[in-house]
């Protein structure tokens, strides 16, 4: 339950600061600001890891399935969090995409290729995957600003969202990334996550 409390939390947080961030005068300060927010959100989670489980998989999809492939967390809390986060996500983009006409225009100058969204995806994949292992094996929280700076700095901001797959649905759902886009870049995420872990675990094992 706390998990999914979290999961919550990260998935509505995140999305109304992207829509937001979206709408400021200066991309980079848009990235610079969801990259914020994630860091925050992420060391709220970690406060619920323990010697057994990490608090991580509430952050997201990526982190979850990273820390599922190395035994730190449940692989049936993949689909509660990505739901809770993804009905956020899609509520809030819904809501936005709704009043558009009175939250002003958004940073977005160009829509991504589909070959750019796979790329995107799959470098926050596996960026995503050293990340969470990174932090839960005792490195800095500041690491999970990571992801969202390599999303956000790939290509068109459109893209932001590749590091939360929940995120990525309610941008979608706000109309701003294309859909087929949005389906190709969290294929991609996720594969580069799986690809990132046994990567990672590799080279430096794990504790399980």
């Amino acid at each position: 339950m706390r998990t999914l409390a979290s999961a919550a939390l990260h998935g509505a947080a995140v999305t109304i600061t992207a829509l937001a961030a979206l709408r400021a005068t200066d991309p980079v300060l848009a990235v610079a600001v969801v990259a914020a927010v994630s860091v925050l959100l992420t060391w709220f989670a970690a406060l619920s890891s323990t010697e057994d489980a990490s608090g991580l998989d509430a952050t997201g999809t990526l982190p979850g399935v990273a820390l599922a492939i190395v035994g730190r967390s449940a692989w049936g809390t993949l689909l509660p969090v990505l739901a809770v986060q993804a009905v956020l996500a899609v509520a809030i983009g819904a809501a936005a995409n709704a009043l558009d006409d009175r939250l002003g225009p958004t940073l977005l100058l160009a829509e991504p290729t589909l070959v750019l969204a796979a790329v995107t995806g799959a470098l926050v994949g596996i960026t995503s995957a050293w990340v969470t292992l990174s932090i839960d094996g005792g490195g800095p929280v500041a690491l999970s600003a990571v992801p969202a700076l390599v999303a956000g700095g790939t290509g068109p901001l459109a893209l932001l969202g590749a590091f939360n797959p929940a995120l990525l649905l309610g941008l979608a759902t706000a109309g701003l990334i294309p859909w087929d886009a949005t389906a190709i870049a969290l294929v991609a995420a996720v594969a580069g996550a799986v690809v990132g872990t046994y990567t990672v675990s590799a080279l430096l094992p794990h504790d399980e």
